[in-house]
């Protein structure tokens, strides 16, 4: 309906063009957005001297935001959901004070997925978290087997990546009806302990994303339209670096970042056949993390210089620096890494309350941006 949308539109005007009447001039883009800062908070304080802190990873559209947390006690991070200014733990499947967990995403019904700990030893297994039950997703069947579910639809597909055994490389995985596709490469091979393929990213049409080996053992942004080989949606000409996809909407839009010709590593927009540089905040390095149906795109770009790392909001052709679009910003903090964005504007991912030069890796603050009216 789009695309028949613009057609008559165009139609319309070479009409009225014809007649000697002028068409109506195209419609302005849209105003960027000014937002309120959220400080989600953590499930915990350390007892053993480390800082507490929390990053954010999933939105869904109900302002429902999920990550990890450091939790009370000794070091070590949870799964949180965060839900109108309440945390709930996720908690792990190994029951042990050393266990580990992550959130991922959600969707709109309320399902979780991400990563636990299982047993002592093993990489951790990816799960699924709904009405509080934490379900094991389960692994391949060798020893020292693993998995992480990075993504759910609403129709409850996830997917993510699995190990069949200690030393063999990741294959990207899909969770469908009760049954797991294993994606494979592109025509390369990872090799041991190396990567076949990550599935980062599922739409509500059961397409995904991720990256694959390619026959040159680069990685290589993948399209799986949910049966069949995957599709290599190409770089923007650089050699070696490769490129990753990271998220898709409805419309098939992708997003992730790819080499160019320049040797730098830029946020890239996949769509409509096209493969589009969405450049940076003046650094050398960008990545897009997430878009919506809006085609707005968040991420996390190097600032000029490299000095920093600062999180972003594409839209309109335009890149532009979330801290400069929160007037009541806090003093002293740093929007760093904006890891999702649901179909309402609203802004997930983490800050750090300083400068960020190390790249945001220390007392990071999980936040949600909220667009003022």
């Amino acid at each position: 309906m789009r695309s028949r949308g613009t057609a008559s539109y165009v139609a319309i005007a070479a009409v009225l063009a014809g007649a000697g009447i002028a068409a109506a001039p195209a419609a302005a883009a849209p105003a960027l957005p000014r937002y309120t800062y959220i400080d989600l908070g953590v499930l915990g304080k350390p007892t053993t001297g480390e800082s507490p802190q929390a990053m954010a990873a999933g939105l869904n559209n109900t302002r429902t935001v999920v990550g990890d947390s450091t939790i009370a006690g000794i070091y070590g991070f949870h799964g949180f959901v965060w839900r109108d200014g309440a945390r709930t733990d996720v908690g792990t499947i190994l029951a042990s004070p050393y266990a580990a967990s992550g959130a991922t995403a959600v969707n709109d019904q309320g399902v979780v997925v991400g990563a636990t700990s299982v047993t002592a030893t093993d990489p951790g297994h990816a799960f699924r978290y709904a009405g509080g039950v934490l379900t094991d997703l389960g692994t391949g069947a060798g020893p020292g087997s693993g998995s992480s579910a990075l993504d759910v639809n609403d129709s409850g597909t996830i997917v993510g990546r699995r190990i069949t055994q200690q030393g063999a490389p990741d294959d990207g995985a899909v969770w469908r009806d009760g049954k797991v596709t294993v994606l494979g490469s592109l025509g390369g091979s990872a090799g041991p302990w190396g990567t076949n393929s990550v599935a980062n990213a599922v739409n509500n049409i059961g397409q995904v994303v991720g990256q694959a080996a390619a026959p040159d053992g680069s990685p290589h942004a993948f399209l799986w339209p949910g049966s069949g080989a995957l599709r290599d949606l190409g770089t923007l000409g650089g050699v070696g670096n490769g490129t990753y996809a990271t998220d898709i909407n409805d419309l098939g839009h992708v997003v992730g970042a790819s080499g160019t010709r320049t040797e730098q590593i830029h946020a890239t927009l996949w769509r409509d056949g096209a493969i589009r540089d969405l450049g940076t905040l003046g650094g050398t390095y960008s990545e897009a993390r997430a878009l919506n149906e809006s085609g707005q795109v968040v991420g996390s770009s190097r600032t000029t210089g490299d000095a920093d790392y600062h999180a972003f909001l594409w839209q309109s052709g335009r890149m532009v620096d979330l801290n400069q679009r929160v007037p009541a910003l806090p003093a002293g903090v740093t929007l760093v890494y904006a890891a999702a964005i649901n179909d309402h504007g609203a802004i997930a991912g983490y800050a750090c309350p300083y400068t960020c030069s190390a790249g945001g890796d220390f007392a990071r603050r999980a936040f949600l941006l909220v667009p003022t009216p």
